[in-house]
């Protein structure tokens, strides 16, 4: 199978600077790219005995006291002390430039310590507020991953994918459903291993047609937005991607760049030889002759395009005389990319079945076979900023002896359809200019030129293809509850979801509506009086559990809040005839005392105090969406007092 291309775009002529290992398929057309809330204070455990340690030395502990310093021990998981350093995302480390010459002479008398020079550290640069880009973060998070698509698979599709795999005596075949779906997530690290993927990417098959093939459909579904598309649209979408290189090779005049760019001319020609010699010895190309073939491409510098392009010439492409695959062709091919692991397929909100290809899979294929680091969409806004001029471009395309001619336009496609990398484009810019395009979308601007190229790469590479305008406007902050709850300013001011510090308060208690009324489906009302708490869970019998949101930028302590607040918005309940059973508080993080402070209210109130970390909250709702069925919840599982953070989570799903 090949890398991802797209039809309409010159020929590729970038040369892979390494060639496939010893067992490369037909398939390798590219050369491959070398390779919980708690917090520690400096020179203190992380435990909550510890800071009781001294007492309990001068004083017996009662057996009751040794009783909650066990509780308490138990619980600290996933705690975090006060002294957290907190803002971190706002500052930048300082260059080299900016430190203190060690090598300056030390003023007489004063004495120098030895070791590490401490770094200074500097706030970030503004950003600028009117970048387009930074309406656009967020494509990954879109992107589909093993835990999201296997509940939604149908049993043949997971049965297709595991077969290939397992031992016949370990897969769950005659179980049901949900013992399959939670098999395959407990199988996702093997059937997403680097080294399977790439080996069975690599493995030629008996038909090399059907290895073009399926190149061609991870060609199609590697420019999709999230690497997915309809399943109805797939076998369109490569019929017509196929239909336009055959158009294409009808236009492909070697002559004539044998005159304009001999070496590239010797290197097609010297393919097309050995390609038509392949076919002609017994009418196929065996798969010893795939790998034979395989090294010539990575050697000269022959890209899947190019390939397809030359095999049309010789009206070996898509198949003899350039006929066209048919539907049914295109689909047994995806039934054989799902029996080798690599496109899965599960069925959407509304019912209908998409062709996917798993991110953590996709990560693999992109980056170490295809070697792509930007989808087309997003390589053209990169190139299109206004930091890259005419000149930068036309140098581009002279080094890789393809045409200058034109306006910024349409060097901008010639070099997007040219196999140039992105880094290769962002290496023609200077330091300094590199280091400006990163300060204005908000990202670090110091560190060396290759830091920077990455820094934009992994950028780009975030964006989405168009603007979303998002049904409820919660859900968008809900997919950033997390930074809400620890106040990630410089990232909630760069995706911006705020445009002052104060609306944060709001959009975490707003969030937490959303996750507990769209994902846990349990009403929630929420209230923002004063002398209230912020929300309230209704149960059946009269019954509520309150709640109360605490975004911060360090860790929560309990202390703060549980006598001067959240006791008197339970005693507040009772007095209006309400029957709460228990509060939750929902905090990034939260000191080592808190939970000890938590047991105390337990024992003298009869109420539960859960401490819950975002982090562990929104696992459970995420995780509940995707296999609870559209079922509230079991919230009461959340009614007792202990920190909930993500693997505690995980362990009352196993409840529900």
């Amino acid at each position: 199978m090949y890398p991802p291309t797209e039809p309409g775009t010159a020929t590729p002529s970038d040369t892979p600077a390494n060639g496939p290992a010893e067992n490369t398929s037909c398939t390798d057309f590219l050369a491959p790219v070398p390779e919980s809330g708690i917090t520690e204070t400096p020179g203190e455990p992380a435990t909550v005995a510890s800071a009781f340690s001294s007492e309990a030395a001068e004083k017996p502990v009662q057996p009751d006291q040794a009783l909650l310093d066990l509780l308490t021990a138990r619980a600290t998981s996933g705690l975090a002390t006060e002294d957290d350093a907190a803002g971190d995302d706002e500052w930048d480390e300082a260059d080299e430039g900016d430190m203190t010459d060690p090598a300056m002479p030390t003023p007489t008398g004063v004495e120098v310590a030895t070791g590490p020079v401490a770094r200074p550290r500097r706030r970030k640069r503004q950003i600028r507020p009117d970048a387009a880009e930074l309406r656009l973060q967020g494509r990954r998070a879109m992107c589909k991953r093993i835990a999201d698509i296997a509940p939604r698979m149908g049993k043949l599709i997971k049965l297709r994918i595991l077969m290939a795999y397992f031992d016949a005596r370990r897969l769950p075949i005659g179980r049901e459903d949900e013992e399959m779906t939670q098999f395959i997530l407990g199988e996702a690290a093997k059937l997403a291993d680097r080294q399977r993927v790439l080996d069975t990417i690599r493995t030629p098959g008996a038909d090399f047609g059907r290895d073009d093939l399926k190149a061609i459909i991870f060609a199609v579904l590697l420019q999709e937005e999230t690497f997915s598309t309809p399943e109805r649209r797939l076998d369109e979408k490569v019929i017509a991607f196929e239909k336009t290189l055959v158009d294409r090779s009808k236009s492909l005049d070697l002559t004539e760049m044998k005159k304009a760019d001999p070496d590239r001319w010797r290197h097609l020609d010297t393919y097309r030889i050995m390609l038509e010699a392949a076919w002609n010895i017994n009418g196929t190309v065996s798969p010893d002759a795939a790998r034979l073939l395989a090294v010539l491409r990575n050697h000269l510098g022959i890209t899947p395009e190019d390939h397809w392009l030359i095999s049309s010439l010789l009206k070996r492409f898509p198949k003899d005389n350039n006929a066209l695959h048919t539907a049914d062709e295109v689909n047994d091919a995806r039934k054989d990319l799902q029996r080798q692991g690599l496109l899965w397929n599960y069925k959407d909100e509304d019912e209908q079945n998409v062709d996917v290809i798993p991110a953590e899979i996709a990560a693999v294929i992109r980056g170490e076979y295809a070697g792509q680091e930007l989808q087309r969409v997003n390589y053209r806004r990169l190139v299109s900023h206004d930091s890259i001029l005419l000149p930068e471009l036309r140098a581009i395309l002279q080094r890789h002896g393809l045409d200058r001619s034109g306006n910024k336009l349409d060097l901008i496609e010639r070099v997007v359809g040219s196999g140039v990398k992105p880094s290769e484009v962002l290496n023609e810019l200077d330091k300094d200019k590199l280091s400006t395009l990163c300060s204005g979308f908000g990202l670090r601007s110091s560190g060396a030129k290759a830091e920077l190229v990455a820094r934009l790469i992994d950028f780009y590479d975030d964006l989405t293809f168009e603007e979303r305008v998002t049904r409820d406007a919660r859900e968008e902050w809900y997919s950033n509850y997390e930074l809400l709850a620890r106040r990630a300013y410089a990232e909630l001011r760069a995706k911006k979801l705020i445009t002052k510090d104060l609306e944060i308060e709001h959009m975490f208690e707003d969030a937490t509506a959303f996750l507990f009324s769209a994902r846990l489906r349990v009403p929630c009302d929420m209230t923002r009086k004063d002398n209230r708490a912020d929300g309230r869970l209704h149960l059946d019998n009269d019954q509520c559990i309150l709640l109360d949101c605490k975004s911060a930028e360090v860790a929560v302590n309990l202390q703060d809040h549980l006598d001067t607040q959240f006791d008197g918005y339970l005693r507040k309940e009772v007095g209006n005839g309400k029957h709460p059973i228990g509060f939750l508080v929902i905090a990034p993080a939260f000191t080592p005392q808190s939970i000890r402070l938590a047991y105390q209210y337990k024992a003298r109130t009869n109420w539960d105090v859960a401490l819950i970390t975002a982090e562990g909250l929104r696992h459970l709702a995420d995780r509940w969406a995707a296999t609870g069925g559209g079922k509230p919840f079991p919230v009461r599982l959340l009614n007792k007092t202990e920190l909930i953070d993500k693997d505690r989570a995980e362990f009352l799903l196993s409840l529900a």
